[in-house]
């Protein structure tokens, strides 16, 4: 059993600013101001004094304190999260069932992970032996910081491939900009030079 199994029903919290010396009773007080003491189940490490797990007694008291992004301790800010998950599926757009595994190997072995496995995703049954467009890898991450190195889209022989991280913010593939997808997004585009963030009457080109 990995740490992320044994973890996989705390809330994660990171030390990302602020001074390095752990208040566990500071800490424990912030997260009576969200969640009463009496759900919280245990608290600790696993060895690094910037990374903490908290188990809640019930499972809205784990969604209520994953609603936050981070909590302010002090002068401490820890980033909120669910544990990390070294294992993560990555799901690439748009790659006609031509262009071969090696190649989709070549292109993300230069991300920061370790490749798993690569393979077409296929229809659901009865047609499960008909490949898609969509090319599903596995990827080992050593931390949240080497995911970092997933772009969100990239060009393979002249086609732009989205890539669905799992876990990761929504990103649009339209404007670059993150919490919407492109269905959604409302960011105005420019008929004259193409590009986001201005109306055709504001051009200055």
């Amino acid at each position: 059993m990995t740490s992320h199994q044994l973890l996989q029903d705390s809330v994660g919290l990171t030390l990302v600013s602020g001074n390095d010396r752990i208040d566990r009773t500071a800490i424990i007080n912030t997260i009576s101001k969200i969640v009463p003491v009496n759900q919280i189940e245990s608290f600790g490490n696993l060895g690094d004094a910037k990374k903490w797990f908290i188990l809640f007694k019930t499972n809205s008291s784990k969604e209520k304190m994953l609603q936050l992004e981070h909590l302010k301790v002090r002068d401490q800010i820890f980033s909120v999260h669910k544990p990390h998950r070294q294992v993560k599926l990555i799901r690439l757009l748009n790659i006609p069932s031509s262009i071969s595994n090696d190649v989709i190997r070549d292109v993300v072995s230069k991300w920061k992970g370790t490749i798993v496995s690569v393979e077409c995703e296929c229809l659901p049954r009865p047609f499960s032996s008909i490949k898609t467009f969509v090319r599903r890898i596995r990827m080992k991450f050593e931390s949240p910081n080497d995911e970092q190195n997933i772009p969100i889209s990239f060009k393979l022989f002249g086609i732009t491939i989205p890539v669905l991280l799992e876990g990761r913010i929504k990103v649009c593939y339209r404007c670059k900009s993150s919490g919407h997808i492109k269905s959604e997004c409302t960011a105005l585009k420019c008929r004259v030079c193409m590009e986001i963030g201005h109306d055709d009457s504001d051009c200055t080109r």
